[in-house]
């Protein structure tokens, strides 16, 4: 039972904190200001896109996309200051890189890398990056690239993935528009456990403006219909503006928001971008 003693307590406002990479946290030093209780959500980084085909305008003219990187996992903590340890370490995931790419030679390009996990007091809060999205492995205007998106990060863990699947590439025509692939799925929210959503799967292009296969949309991450507080929505496709061909760089999958903590709008973690660790902490007289 907490006793509040009339006149001789001065309870501090709430305090809410974005936590750095590799700058610990110190609960003492939030105790002597009187805070007792806190509250942390870790979000993974996204994966980064694979590599593709850039012909540079020759040869088969063909500009093809790898997949986006899975979205970063979430997960939230709640407990007493006084239950940490002195010091506790913070990590916040690094987003993953874009694959290497070639002008002529898929069996030279590579995986986008994969997003890292973010962890505040090791084992206590963390959430997994998402994996990197798949490279381009044709380099024709009738296969099939098998750029897929990644998958996305989840909750509790430090291992890439375990999130929502990612898109799965269609199949080029050389005239357009080809046959559609599939989406990133998304991911979930359980309150406490968030999923990534997949990445979009890479699209198809040819210099002068031909999309000879459309990507894919990105799938929301941390998503629940009933709780839409923390879900980072998927993005549609978008041009490709140096060949001017429609809609094949994919949709990146979402990652997830911190707002019950930090009350803002931004989203952490989606595709090829970095993950977040933010605490709030409050006091309970």
């Amino acid at each position: 039972m907490r006793l509040k003693l009339a006149g001789s307590l001065s309870q501090p406002k709430p305090l809410s904190l974005s936590l750095v990479n590799g700058t610990p946290f110190i609960p003492a030093t939030y105790i002597d200001m009187g805070y007792t209780d806190f509250d942390v959500i870790c979000i993974g980084a996204g994966g980064g896109r694979g590599g593709g085909i850039d012909t540079a305008n020759s040869g088969t003219l063909i500009r093809s996309y790898g997949g986006a990187g899975g979205g970063g996992g979430l997960q939230r903590v709640k407990g007493l200051l006084s239950a940490l340890p002195v010091s506790c370490p913070v990590l916040v995931g690094v987003p993953g890189v874009v694959g290497t790419e070639h002008v002529s030679n898929p069996a030279l390009t590579t995986d986008g890398t994969d997003g890292g996990y973010s962890a505040f007091n090791g084992t206590t809060c963390r959430a997994s990056g998402g994996k990197g999205g798949k490279r381009v492995q044709s380099n024709s205007v009738t296969v099939t690239t098998q750029a897929n998106g990644g998958e996305g990060g989840v909750g509790g863990s430090t291992i890439p993935g375990g999130g929502a699947a990612g898109g799965v590439a269609g199949t080029p025509s050389g005239t357009g528009p080809g046959t559609l692939g599939t989406t990133g799925f998304d991911g979930s929210w359980t309150g406490i456990i968030g999923k990534g959503g997949g990445g979009g799967a890479g699209g198809v292009g040819k210099y002068g403006g031909v999309a000879l296969d459309p990507a894919t949309d990105g799938g929301r991450g941390s998503y629940n219909p009933g709780d839409l507080i923390v879900y980072g929505p998927g993005e549609a496709p978008t041009d490709d503006l140096v060949t001017n061909s429609p809609g094949v760089i994919p949709g990146k999958a979402g990652g997830a928001k911190a707002s019950p903590l930090n009350k803002l709008p931004y989203i952490y973690g989606k595709s090829g971008e970095a993950g977040a660790v933010v605490i709030r902490l409050i006091a309970v007289l």
